[in-house]
């Protein structure tokens, strides 16, 4: 069991002020059955009236419409929260992780990957199946910044042979499904990272496990969720619709460090 501190900023400057402006963020961490939120801090900058919702999936969302003109958005979480992966217990499967999503449908690159791991991955345990095809998929895949988008599907993600977390979870999610082994899309934050990062959960003899295909690693007690679902559509951190606001620059800034053990007693 790890106790971490965590942060989350952001920040979106406008080159002329923007109204109107409607937003849904997903970046507070929330309770399971291995992670336990001891402190929470947020600040919104600027709103009018925070409302905390939560979806069909569990993830806290925060909403908001600021009506004033602003040519600033910035959104500051921070906290302490206890991590203990060891400790996860047995839930009833949500059905809908079975089955293909908007950017996890295998076409013709993705079948042909499941298809040549089919026979190995039908005698393993589920934990080494799904390993052997982190393996396999990383042999075709490889980290590069800039060469995919938000709106690119696990199978163009293959096609072009490098991308970055997003793509490495959709397509192990999509081989995963295609196998009959049940997958989840996570968003959080890494010990280490300065930005948010994807990871892949999957479901094995009731028990939701964690698997980061981009570092080649089993997730452990430096990862926080913030968010998870089907795939990228259910986790997005930040949406939003405004009038005006011409050119965008935004900047996020994501942190999780492990607190020593004596510094937090008592929260």
């Amino acid at each position: 069991m790890e106790q971490v501190e965590f942060s989350y900023a952001m920040k979106i400057e406008f080159s002329s002020p923007v109204v109107r402006h409607c937003f849904s963020l997903r970046c507070l961490p929330f309770d399971n059955e291995y992670q336990t939120i001891r402190e929470l801090f947020i600040e919104v900058s600027p709103h009018n009236m925070l409302t905390e919702t939560a979806d069909g999936f569990g993830n806290r969302i925060l909403t908001d419409r600021i009506t004033e003109p602003h040519s600033a958005f910035s959104v500051y979480v921070n906290g302490i929260a206890q991590i203990h992966i060891a400790d996860k217990a047995e839930e009833p499967l949500n059905g809908i992780y079975k089955y293909p999503s908007q950017y996890t449908r295998c076409g013709e690159r993705l079948s042909a990957l499941a298809e040549k791991n089919r026979a190995a991955v039908e005698t393993l345990p589920t934990g080494e199946a799904v390993e052997l095809l982190m393996r396999e998929m990383r042999k075709q895949f490889t980290y590069q910044s800039g060469t995919t988008t938000v709106q690119t599907t696990a199978e163009e993600a293959l096609e072009k042979g490098k991308g970055v977390c997003q793509d490495y979870a959709h397509i192990l999610i999509a081989l995963c499904r295609k196998l009959s082994i049940p997958a989840r899309y996570v968003v959080g934050i890494q010990e280490g990272v300065g930005e948010t990062h994807a990871w892949v959960e999957f479901y094995d003899n009731g028990i939701w496990r964690g698997i980061d295909p981009t570092n080649d690693k089993w997730v452990n007690d430096r990862y926080l969720t913030l968010s998870h679902g089907r795939d990228f559509a259910d986790c997005g951190i930040n949406r939003g619709l405004f009038i005006g606001g011409g050119t965008q620059k935004q900047t996020i800034e994501a942190r999780v460090q492990v607190c020593a053990p004596d510094t937090k007693e008592g929260m």
